[in-house]
């Protein structure tokens, strides 16, 4: 399966496919020419089911892409809370640079979240920074 392959399978919610290319031997970091994995496309969508999976075959949660994020940069700004939950229950680094910046100066400035959700990912985040 490419990568191209795999991301509309993610968009689909097409696990059993994910699953499937994974028992057959595809990588779990496998990525795009920007080095954006198959994690950070499940984080994107928040699908913790694709994340349980990817991580359970090897996924690396701390893969940086070209622009310094990483598979918990990415779903922290949509707001996806169980998906960044999961990522640092994992073992995820809160260390990622964004396009040069903090996670949580990231979050602030790109979230777009209502202030309620924004105080919950910023919470989710503070509670694993330790």
């Amino acid at each position: 399966m490419t990568f191209e392959e795999a991301h509309r399978a993610i968009k689909r919610g097409d696990l059993a496919s994910i699953r499937q290319a994974l028992d057959g031997g595809m990588d779990a970091n496998l990525s795009n020419n920007f080095s954006s994995t198959l994690l950070m496309l499940a984080g994107m969508v928040g699908n913790t089911r694709f994340g349980e999976l990817l991580m359970e075959r090897g996924a690396d949660p701390d893969k940086m892409n070209d622009f310094g994020e990483t598979a918990l940069s990415l779903p922290a700004p949509s707001g996806h809370a169980p998906f960044v939950e999961l990522l640092l229950n994992k073992g995820a680094s809160l260390e990622c640079h964004s396009h040069g910046h903090t996670l949580e100066s990231w979050v602030a400035k790109t979230s777009g979240l209502s202030a309620e959700k924004l105080a919950a990912i910023l919470g989710i985040i503070a509670k694993h920074d330790h």
